[in-house]
């Protein structure tokens, strides 16, 4: 059985296999490889293909969450089963673990892409779950740096983060994408908001094992016209929440979630960018973010 040891955000993952192909599965993760780590893992997940699902017991729900969806099933007090499909509601993945889900298996089925697919996001589930009392948000966002800092646009799909985000790295001099879809945010002990780059980045591969301190969040929609507002705490708690990757199934893990990001409200504004996609509306995020 081979190992491997991941860290991402400062939260250190294993994956057990038995096959020496993993990297070729999973290479977006290849930046966050912890070659000689002694650090204990969160959480360890095996792989092995030979058990079977066994859908006895309550069904919990059915969950949608980026391109794949979660059929959750619980066995009495003690086990979960977790079946994940693709975008094509195609069974690629089997998840069975006990409650703590500390100790998880993983069964893949199919092709190359769809086994990739299901190790992929079983890994993005898994690392939301453990997470979330540390003080750490899975975000749905683009993200990029300038001066040391870390400027974060959110908003549902389509709505422009990503152009966004290409803009400032067009104008605003010395700015860098370092993800773009789904950086992490964690509270350090101090209380600063940090985000980092994550392998999980959704169309376009940027995946950098980096941290900055973050200067702002944006949430950005289509207009005519380019301003900018200031939200209330109250929108502002909303915005957040919409963006980040939850579990709905777990109560505890929303509760967490929903504390961290009032720990994010109490150092950082959120503003509201209605934009058209040009030079103009980058300028405007820019000074009213870089202060």
């Amino acid at each position: 059985m081979h190992s491997n040891n991941y860290t991402v955000a400062g939260h250190t993952f294993r994956i057990l296999h038995q096959t020496e192909n993993i990297a070729e599965l999973l290479p977006s993760y290849e930046p966050f490889k912890q070659e000689d780590c002694s650090a204990e893992p969160i959480f360890t997940m095996t792989v092995d293909d030979s058990i079977q699902p066994c859908w006895q017991g309550e069904r919990i729900g059915f969950f949608p969450c980026n391109a794949a969806n979660f059929e959750v099933y619980r066995q009495g007090e003690s086990l979960y089963q977790i079946l994940i499909l693709n975008d094509c509601n195609i069974p690629c993945g089997f998840l069975q673990g006990n409650t703590s889900m500390q100790e998880i298996t993983i069964a893949t089925r199919g092709s190359k892409e769809n086994i990739s697919f299901a190790l992929n996001n079983a890994l993005m589930l898994m690392f939301t779950y453990h997470t979330a009392s540390r003080k750490t948000l899975l975000m749905h966002s683009s993200v990029v740096e300038n001066s040391g800092k870390a400027y974060m646009f959110l908003g549902e799909s389509g709505r422009g983060k990503s152009t966004h985000s290409d803009l400032w790295v067009k104008y605003i001099g010395g700015s860098t994408l370092i993800n773009d879809d789904n950086p992490v945010v964690r509270i350090s002990d101090d209380g600063t908001p940090i985000a980092y780059g994550s392998p999980w980045s959704g169309k376009r591969p940027i995946y950098k094992n980096v941290n900055y301190p973050i200067g702002g969040f944006t949430a950005i929609e289509q207009n005519a016209q380019n301003k900018i507002r200031r939200e209330n705490v109250v929108t502002a708690f909303g915005i957040l929440l919409s963006s980040c990757s939850t579990l709905k199934f777990d109560k505890d893990i929303h509760m967490n979630i929903c504390g961290t990001i009032s720990k994010v409200l109490e150092k950082l504004p959120i503003h509201t960018l209605q934009c058209r996609p040009d030079e103009e509306a980058a300028l405007i995020s820019s000074s009213t973010m870089r202060v």
